[in-house]
């Protein structure tokens, strides 16, 4: 399966690999680097990783001028996308009509052989994750009689061009804690392989998880833009999680009542908004302890604790043992 990734104002290429269809874990990942130049880019980083059954780009790129990045693969996948960054259109050969790549939206489709085209607007960071799956890889990962996407795996048994929704997702905190968990990953050789798989496997499942959840019917007390709106909140916390509003700044930020709000966001995400922030604290603090040098007392007040008692006590609810057990 070639996959190939060219921007029409560069003479060069972003990616260029010939994966393996079959899923061979006998093998290492391959890793690639691609740092490209030229008149139209102000800047343009790739990372790469390549096996059998399955590739993952992740670039950044910002552009002088307005240009077209051509992106092909040929023979079946699967195609996990997530736009992290950016102000962009894109049109898939076979999917008709020409899409908005709007900023922290993902979607999953598959394509018999996929042909597209992303029209990237100047003076702007665009931001791809993408993870492409062979079928194979795929179905060892959802068997193609349980799946819980019935419909889209007919299609796909068919070869037919498909989305999973009709409608790109929101991004949500852990599917970025995900990304963030596959590109810092820093194991060698066989563990990175088994490491890189059980997160693709877990964004796969956050994916599909909140697409059941978009699924099932909206209640009616859910109004007019009340679920943008929400959506908003979300945000706001995810940015602002070390000092959050509370609920009443949160609810006048957004232009929502407190009562919506609360319910609103419960139904939405599974977490009260109080809960959402101690989770947040809890991703951030979990990625401090393995990552940093800080100490207990640092990473408590780094995100949100005034007393490292309070954070430590927080900690071990939400994880079940303490931080100085990761120090150690």
């Amino acid at each position: 399966m070639m996959i190939t990734s060219k921007v029409d104002a560069v003479d060069a290429w972003i990616c260029s690999a010939d994966m393996p269809m079959g899923y061979d874990n006998s093998q290492p990942l391959q890793e690639k680097e691609v740092l490209l130049q030229g008149q139209a880019i102000s800047s343009l980083r790739s990372f790469q990783v390549c096996g059998g059954g399955l590739f993952i780009i992740n670039t950044k790129m910002t552009f002088t001028q307005q240009v077209q990045d051509h992106l092909k693969v040929t023979g079946e996948s699967i195609m996990l996308a997530f736009c992290l960054e950016g102000d962009a259109s894109a049109t898939f050969q076979g999917f008709g009509k020409k899409s908005p790549c709007r900023p922290n939206a993902h979607h999953i489709c598959y394509t018999p052989q996929l042909e597209a085209v992303y029209t990237l607007q100047p003076a702007t960071r665009h931001h791809y994750f993408l993870v492409i799956l062979s079928k194979e890889f795929y179905f060892r990962l959802l068997h193609r009689h349980n799946s819980p996407h019935q419909e889209f795996t007919a299609q796909l048994l068919q070869g037919r061009h498909t989305w999973l929704s009709s409608k790109p997702l929101h991004i949500t905190a852990e599917m970025k804690w995900v990304i963030q968990d596959i590109c810092n990953c820093q194991h060698s050789a066989t563990l990175k392989r088994l490491y890189i798989e059980a997160k693709v496997a877990e964004l796969l499942v956050l994916q599909l998880e909140q697409w059941q959840q978009w699924q099932q019917p909206r209640r009616p007390m859910l109004r007019g833009d009340d679920e943008l709106r929400i959506a908003e909140a979300k945000a706001i916390l995810e940015e602002n999680f070390a000092k959050p509003p509370t609920i009443q700044e949160l609810a006048r930020l957004v232009c929502i009542n407190e009562h919506n709000l609360k319910q609103g966001f419960k139904y939405c995400y599974n977490h009260t908004v109080h809960g959402y922030v101690v989770w947040l604290r809890m991703q951030q603090a979990r990625h401090l302890l393995r990552q940093s040098q800080q100490r207990i007392g640092e990473i408590a007040y780094a995100v949100g604790y005034k007393k490292a008692a309070h954070f430590t006590a927080a900690f071990k609810k939400h994880y079940g043992f303490l931080p100085s057990e990761i120090k150690r």
